[in-house]
């Protein structure tokens, strides 16, 4: 049976300068962000930003939301400054309620890929939102 290696495997078993690991891409400490917001019927088309800029370098990990049932028909897309929906698309924010919370893993997107991509967001889409809304962000950078 053959043996294979990961990237970072191969990485760490043939160390050089030209293949440095990212810091957090092995033993980094895994952070979080947490925000919370009572919506007041928010229109379809608000962005909510949430938590501080993340360094560039970090690596998102995974999101939760935990939310209140915002209304019928309301979703949300939470993404950054550089693209709205860029971890979760058209989470649906009425059916999914404090007792279903969602936990979007193995995301692995590195921040500062793009511009604006360490601004955090949750945009409100179809229709006013009214309600608790909690998010949690996991995230290596170091």
């Amino acid at each position: 049976m053959a043996t294979i290696y990961g990237d970072n495997r191969t990485k760490i078993l043939n160390p050089s300068s030209d293949n440095v690991l990212s810091p957090g891409t092995c033993g980094g400490r895994v952070r979080v962000q947490t925000d919370t917001i009572t919506l007041a019927a928010a229109a379809a088309g608000t962005v909510v930003e949430v938590g501080q800029d993340l360094k560039a370098g970090a690596i998102i990990l995974g999101i939760e939301i935990n939310n209140a049932a915002l209304g019928a028909g309301v979703t949300l897309d939470v993404g950054d400054g550089d693209d709205d929906n860029r971890y979760i698309d058209g989470y649906d924010a009425n059916g999914n309620t404090k007792t279903n919370t969602l936990l979007i893993g193995g995301v692995f997107y590195k921040i500062g890929t793009n511009s604006g991509d360490d601004t955090l967001t949750v945009t409100v889409q179809d229709a006013a939102a009214t309600g608790e809304l909690n998010i949690a962000i996991y995230y290596t950078e170091d």
